[in-house]
């Protein structure tokens, strides 16, 4: 089974399309957790009650721009609570949606021997390394702390959007992350970006085998009219 965590915070019925969009391009074999990062406590309801395989995150409060990093942090401790048996996690935000179908194929076959599949995948050393983009450098600025946290001289980072863990690792991840060291970091940490970096990180550390998606995967990632194939046909 295939579990999406989707964040999201406005416009209820875009996310009843993503929905609908997830429900047509993959296969039944999914469930999809919603992540309401708006003020609006009811924000999702009507969604998870027009699909049964659709749950609210209890875990779900009000984000900042750019300050999501709790998102697959307390999507994947609910699931840890729940006892909910999954074979991977997905991770998707308000702008990502499927132009073709096969995407648990794809995944089935593209996983084999791996334990994460995302984009972008970079590796650190804040010592020696020149950062590559605002969140990376924001780290660079903060590493005295985060080190502490990740027990590591680097730190990993990737794109948000399709970033993917076997249950296994995510198991692995959440049993070594110091939750209440987390927590301090999450509320006093200026570092944005963190959803690309904390679970990349223990993921290297943990000795996750990791997998890039293809080129023709980046193509199409964030949507454009121009990108967009005349025809869909399967999944990459």
């Amino acid at each position: 089974m295939i579990c999406f965590s989707l964040v999201a915070h406005e416009n209820e019925d875009a996310v009843l399309d993503q929905v609908k969009n997830i429900h047509h391009f993959v296969g039944k074999d999914h469930m999809i957790v919603l992540y309401n990062g708006g003020p609006n406590k009811k924000f999702g309801q009507r969604v998870c009650k027009k699909y049964k395989n659709v749950r609210l995150c209890p875990y779900s409060r009000p984000l900042i721009y750019r300050k999501t990093g709790r998102v697959l942090y307390d999507v994947a401790r609910w699931l840890e609570e729940k006892k909910v048996k999954y074979d991977y996690l997905v991770y998707l935000e308000s702008d990502t949606m499927f132009i073709k179908s096969g995407f648990d194929k794809y995944l089935k076959e593209k996983m084999k021997g791996y334990d994460f599949i995302g984009q972008n995948w970079t590796k650190y050393d804040p010592l020696k390394d020149k950062p590559k983009s605002p969140g990376a450098k924001m780290m660079f600025d903060d590493w005295k702390r985060w080190k502490r946290f990740f027990e590591t001289n680097y730190f990993c980072k990737t794109s948000n959007p399709f970033q993917t863990y076997k249950y296994k690792m995510i198991k692995k991840i959440l049993n070594t992350i110091d939750r209440e060291k987390l927590e301090r970091l999450l509320s006093s940490s200026p570092v944005e970006s963190l959803g690309e970096m904390i679970f990349p990180t223990f993921a290297e550390k943990e000795g996750a085998r990791i997998r890039r998606y293809p080129r023709s995967f980046l193509k199409y990632n964030r949507w454009k009219p121009e990108r967009l194939p005349a025809k869909a046909g399967r999944f990459l």
